[in-house]
């Protein structure tokens, strides 16, 4: 800003030196108009520059015209400068002049696909791209699923990749629309049970032997949520809290029934094999139960 001050400084004293050179010459100019107009009344006709009053007031409105053009031109000049310069400044100063939102986003999440982390990319000012990883497991120890109870291990594992859609260019909320790649399953065992009454016929643990159970569900599954940041942490809107839900469609799943051991007593093989028959129908009809998957989430997001 100093070096700007001196600047205008130099100018105006330059233009105020032109000012005077003016005057001076205008002065002169009337001497001399003066003497001539003296000697012309003695000795000549009048020239023709005394008799033509529109000609003289000309001469003598000429300076101050071009000092008023030349004052007026200096000012508008000096008013533009000054307006960019105060907007460049004010640019640079105003956080409001810079992007309506941050393009790149990175977080952590923790909802009902596991505990994860996603990371986006917004192109353009209304559509995005984001992908991410969740993955959660545990286990429990009598899971009753049709007339059997297992002993379980349950393994939450899914990527989802979307085009996030924004209505507003200057709110973070989106539409989130692609697919879940789904590893999703629950293996078990059931063994040591008491006896168990199929169709009408009762069955011992020695029977079976033990039991494999597992179950899947689709790879792919359509995938689609709202979501948005609702709280943030600093004014420059890098870190925040936000959220997602919505559903996926995961499809029928996919049951696997087994058994492993010798068989003992008067069931028979035939008998055995038709009784887990339908226990694995029975389970089917358990698994359809979660064709669809919610999607919660909560997250921890920072945008740059």
């Amino acid at each position: 800003m100093n070096y700007m001050g001196s600047r205008s400084l130099r100018r105006l004293r330059k233009f105020l030196g032109v000012v005077a050179q003016m005057n001076e010459c205008k002065n002169q100019a009337k001497a001399r108009l003066s003497l001539a107009s003296i000697r012309s009344q003695n000795t000549k006709p009048k020239r023709k520059l005394d008799r033509n009053p529109a000609l003289r007031i000309c001469v003598h409105l000429c300076p101050s015209v071009v000092r008023f053009c030349a004052v007026s031109l200096m000012v508008c000049a000096g008013a533009t400068w000054n307006t960019s310069a105060a907007e460049a400044t004010d640019n640079f100063a105003d956080p409001s002049a810079r992007p309506p939102y941050q393009p790149w986003t990175v977080g952590a999440e923790l909802g009902s696909t596991g505990l994860g982390g996603f990371g986006s990319w917004r192109f353009s000012d209304h559509l995005g791209v984001r992908t991410g990883f969740d993955y959660f497991q545990w286990t429990e120890s009598n899971l009753s699923i049709a007339d059997f109870r297992y002993s379980v291990k349950a393994r939450l594992m899914s990527e989802p990749l979307t085009l996030d859609i924004y209505p507003w260019q200057k709110h973070s909320f989106h539409v989130s629309v692609g697919m879940l790649f789904n590893q999703n399953q629950i293996t078990g065992t059931s063994s040591g049970f008491g006896p168990v009454t199929i169709a009408g016929q009762t069955f011992e643990a020695s029977d079976f032997g033990v039991l494999n159970l597992k179950v899947q569900q689709q790879v792919v599954d359509p995938y689609l949520t709202i979501g948005g940041n609702f709280l943030y942490f600093d004014h420059a809107h890098h870190w925040a809290l936000g959220g997602e839900l919505g559903l996926a469609y995961t499809g029928t799943p996919i049951i696997s029934l087994t058994r492993e051991g010798r068989f003992a007593g008067g069931g028979g093989h035939d008998a055995i094999d038709a009784a887990l028959g339908q226990e694995k129908e029975k389970a089917q009809d358990w698994a359809d139960k979660f064709t669809w998957l919610p999607i919660i989430k909560l997250m921890v997001t920072y945008s740059f």
